[in-house]
């Protein structure tokens, strides 16, 4: 039952993701919060190197979405998501200071949660279709590259998300890029992003043991495999709701999961 439901919520994790330019770990790690909690002395570590792993196979899926479409912006989206291996290795060593404990994370997840939440509950509607592109369109440039890929791989590895919750705002408030083009440039980013934070973790050396056999370092394949396959299958629905309901409306209902679950995670340390 448990891997049904684990399956179920990567369904989720991976429509999110392609609908709004996120990695789909703010849905992936309150699931694997509640489910190792209690289960290791610190299980900070494994909570994020797995949903790190789980982020990464959800943004794979979620850039099929953007290559169908021709929205690859490949040069930019490398420089930012190689930028993003700075933040990983600084969010890694915090991660594992031994300070960082399940009480500060939470915290601090919950914290982001509520951030993304009222950001989207509070975002304007999509300019008209002919308004969406301009002619003159901003390029990322390496010190924006360094700026966005570094904050958003610092975030990315000490929560457990892809890091589209900084880079996006960044993207679009600052520097002003199109919404389909930022949308595109996060996704293709946390690609990297996510995949130099598990790999950081799988070369760790945990003390205690994963909750399945299927483990490396601190990255529990077992537990995160029907996560992914969910994944997989919720970009392609993703895909298919882009078309069907207006971002506007994803917004307000991803926003309002946001609340509710931080508000359980904050509930749960009283």
């Amino acid at each position: 039952m448990i891997y049904i439901i684990l399956l179920l919520i990567g369904i989720l994790g991976g429509a999110l993701a392609g609908l709004l330019g996120v990695g789909g770990g703010l849905i992936f790690t309150p699931v694997l919060i509640f489910l190792y909690a209690g289960s290791f002395e610190n299980p900070v570590p494994w909570i994020i190197a797995t949903s790190l792993l789980c982020t990464f196979a959800a943004s794979v899926s979620s850039i099929r979405k953007h290559l169908v479409m021709k929205n690859l912006f490949i040069k930019e989206s490398l420089m930012v998501g190689s930028c993003g291996l700075i933040g990983t290795l600084s969010g890694k060593a915090i991660v594992t200071s031994g300070w960082y404990s399940e009480t500060e994370f939470i915290i601090l997840f919950s914290l982001l949660l509520v951030y993304t939440g009222f950001r989207f509950l509070r975002a304007k509607p999509a300019p008209p279709a002919d308004k969406a592109e301009p002619t003159d369109i901003p390029v990322i440039r390496f010190h924006h590259a360094l700026l966005i890929g570094a904050l958003g791989g610092l975030v990315a590895t000490i929560a457990g998300v892809g890091g589209g919750i900084v880079m996006v705002p960044i993207m679009l408030m600052v520097l002003k890029l199109p919404y389909m083009k930022t949308i595109s440039i996060s996704s293709a980013s946390i690609v990297l992003i996510s995949f130099f934070g598990w790999a950081q973790f799988a070369f760790s050396n945990p003390v205690e043991t994963a909750l399945t056999s299927f483990s490396i370092g601190y990255v529990d394949f077992g537990t995160a495999t029907p996560l992914i396959l969910g994944a997989l299958i919720g970009a392609n629905l993703g895909v298919y709701l882009s078309s069907v309901i207006s971002r506007r409306q994803a917004e307000t209902i991803f926003a309002l999961m946001a609340l509710a679950v931080a508000a359980r995670l904050v509930y749960g340390l009283f």
